[in-house]
C-alpha cells in the first residue's frame, strides 16, 4: 500500500493510495463543515448547498458539468453529514484532472444562480416530506432531537420548509465563505492516481481557498430523554442509544 499526503499552500490536504494495477480512480472533496455548525435561521443550508454545487458556475452551466463527466464514463456525486460535506467521482485513470477541474470548479466558483436555488428548494421540500412518512427515518431524528435538544446536533441535516424556501443565495455565499477554508479541506485520491500530478493540479486550482482556521463546531452536550410519536400503522420502529 503506497500512502501519501502533502499539505497544500492555501491549507489543503491532499492523501492518496495509489493502486497501479486498476484502471480507474475514486477521488473526492471532504470539507469539515456539516449541520453540526449551522445557526438556527441557517437549519438545512449545508444540504442545501451540497446540492446548489451542481447546479452552475461561473465557467460551467448544471448541464455542462453533467454532460463533461458523464461523456468520460465518470460520475459525480455529493453527500452532507453533521460534521461533513464531501463532494466525490469516480472516473478513469486519465480523466482524474477532469474530475479535480469539476470538483474545485464547483467548490470556488458556484454561481447560485436564484431560479436554480427556487428549483433546488422545491426538491428539498419533497425530500423533507418524505422524511417525515418514512417512520424508520423518523426514530432516529426523534433520537437525535432527544439527545441533544436544543443544540444544532440535535436538528436534522434536511432542515424545515421554513428554513430551507427562506435561504437566498447570498445565505449560500455566507456560509461558503465562511466554512469551505484550505485547512479544513481534505482531497483524497484512491486506485490510478499519481499523486505529485495530483498535487501540482489541486495546488492551482484551490490556490484561491481561505488559507485561514475555519470556525470550530459549538460543544454538543448530552441530555438524553424520551421522544414518542403515535401512528396509526402496524408496525413499531424503536431505537434506544445512550451516551
Amino acid at each position: 500500500m503506497t500512502v501519501r499526503v502533502t499539505k497544500l499552500s492555501s491549507g489543503l490536504t491532499v492523501a492518496t493510495h495509489a493502486m497501479d494495477h486498476l484502471e480507474s480512480a475514486a477521488l473526492g472533496v471532504w470539507v469539515g463543515a456539516g449541520s453540526r455548525l449551522e445557526g438556527p435561521a441557517e437549519h438545512g443550508i449545508s444540504h442545501l448547498l451540497e446540492h446548489m454545487a451542481f447546479k452552475g458556475t461561473s465557467r460551467r452551466s448544471a448541464t455542462d458539468i453533467a454532460e463533461e463527466i458523464e461523456a468520460v464514463g465518470g460520475e459525480v456525486n455529493a453527500a452532507t453529514s453533521v460534521e461533513t460535506t464531501s463532494y466525490y467521482a469516480r472516473i478513469l485513470k486519465d480523466d482524474a484532472e477532469l474530475a479535480v477541474d469539476i470538483l474545485s470548479d464547483i467548490l470556488c466558483h458556484s454561481a447560485f444562480d436564484a431560479a436554480e436555488l427556487a428549483r433546488e428548494q422545491h426538491v428539498i421540500v419533497q425530500e423533507i416530506g418524505a422524511s417525515l412518512d418514512t417512520p424508520e427515518d423518523r426514530v432516529f431524528d426523534f433520537f437525535i432531537e432527544g439527545a441533544f435538544p436544543e443544540q444544532p446536533l440535535g436538528r436534522t441535516i434536511l432542515g424545515t420548509e421554513e428554513t430551507v424556501r427562506r435561504t437566498r443565495p447570498d445565505d449560500l455565499f455566507s456560509y461558503l465563505d465562511r466554512h469551505y477554508h484550505g485547512p479544513s479541506m481534505v482531497l483524497s485520491a484512491a486506485g490510478a492516481v499519481d499523486h505529485d500530478a495530483l498535487v501540482s493540479f489541486a495546488e492551482e486550482r484551490f490556490a484561491k481557498l481561505p488559507t485561514s482556521p475555519a470556525p470550530t463546531p459549538p460543544q454538543a452536550r448530552y441530555r438524553g430523554g424520551d421522544v414518542r410519536e403515535k401512528r396509526p400503522l402496524m408496525e413499531a420502529q424503536i431505537l434506544l442509544g445512550f451516551e
